[in-house]
C-alpha cells in the first residue's frame, strides 16, 4: 500500500506520472460528488463529464477528445487504469524525461480519441488508457533500440507485452475501446522512436 500511496506526490523519476494519476483521481471525486454512481456510471453521466462520442465530438466539440482522457466508467475502471499508468510509468518517464514523456502522454491520448470516433459510430468512450497504451508502445518501441540494456529487455518485453495483450483480448469481448487501444499504441511508438532519436541526436551535437 505504501508503494501504490508514494506515487501520489510528484517527485523524481514520477513526477508526471503522479500529476497524471491525481488529476484522474480529482476528477472521478468530483463525479462521485455530483452524484454520479461510484462504480457503474451512466451514458449520460459520462458524456455530462467529457465524454467522447462522435456525433456530439464531431458537432464543435472537440474538447472531448481530451477531456475524455480524464474521465472513468467506476471505480474499478479508474483502479485498472492507475495500476496500467503507474507500471508504465515506471519505465517511461526515467527514459524520456518529463516533457517528452507528457508529450507521447498527450498526443497518443489524443491521437486513441481519434481513433475511437473514427472507429465507432455511437460508443461514448472514456479513460486513459489510450494514453496509458501510448507510452507502452513508447517503451515497446525502445525494445528495438539500444536505449534498454538487453538484460532488462525480457523482463520489460514480459511485463509490458502481458499488460497489452490482455487487455486488447479483453476488448474482444465487447465493452472495451480497443480502437483508442491501438491508435494510442501504435501513436505511441513511433512518437516514442521519433523522440528517442531527437533526442540522440542532440546529444551527439553536445
Amino acid at each position: 500500500m505504501t508503494e501504490i500511496l508514494k506515487y501520489l506526490i510528484p517527485r523524481d523519476e514520477h513526477f508526471i506520472t503522479s500529476i497524471i494519476i491525481d488529476l484522474n483521481l480529482i476528477v472521478f471525486i468530483l463525479m462521485v460528488l455530483a452524484g454520479v454512481d461510484i462504480m457503474s456510471p451512466n451514458g449520460k453521466e459520462l458524456l455530462q463529464w467529457g465524454a467522447n462520442l462522435r456525433s456530439a465530438t464531431t458537432d464543435g466539440e472537440w474538447w472531448r477528445l481530451f477531456t475524455s482522457m480524464f474521465v472513468h466508467g467506476g471505480l474499478i475502471h479508474l483502479s485498472c487504469n492507475i495500476y496500467g499508468l503507474v507500471l508504465a510509468g515506471l519505465f517511461v518517464e526515467p527514459i524520456f524525461g518529463r516533457k517528452n514523456y507528457l508529450i507521447i502522454y498527450i498526443i497518443s491520448g489524443l491521437l486513441g480519441s481519434i481513433a475511437s470516433i473514427l472507429w465507432y459510430n455511437a460508443t461514448i468512450s472514456v479513460g486513459a488508457s489510450g494514453a496509458i497504451f501510448g507510452l507502452y508502445g513508447a517503451i515497446l518501441g525502445l525494445l528495438l533500440t539500444n536505449a534498454i540494456p538487453k538484460t532488462g529487455k525480457k523482463l520489460i518485453l514480459s511485463l509490458i507485452g502481458f499488460f497489452v495483450v490482455i487487455n486488447l483480448l479483453m476488448g474482444l469481448t465487447g465493452g472495451v475501446d480497443n480502437a483508442a487501444h491501438i491508435g494510442g499504441l501504435v501513436s505511441g511508438t513511433i512518437i516514442g522512436l521519433i523522440l528517442y532519436k531527437i533526442k540522440n541526436a542532440i546529444e551527439e551535437l553536445i
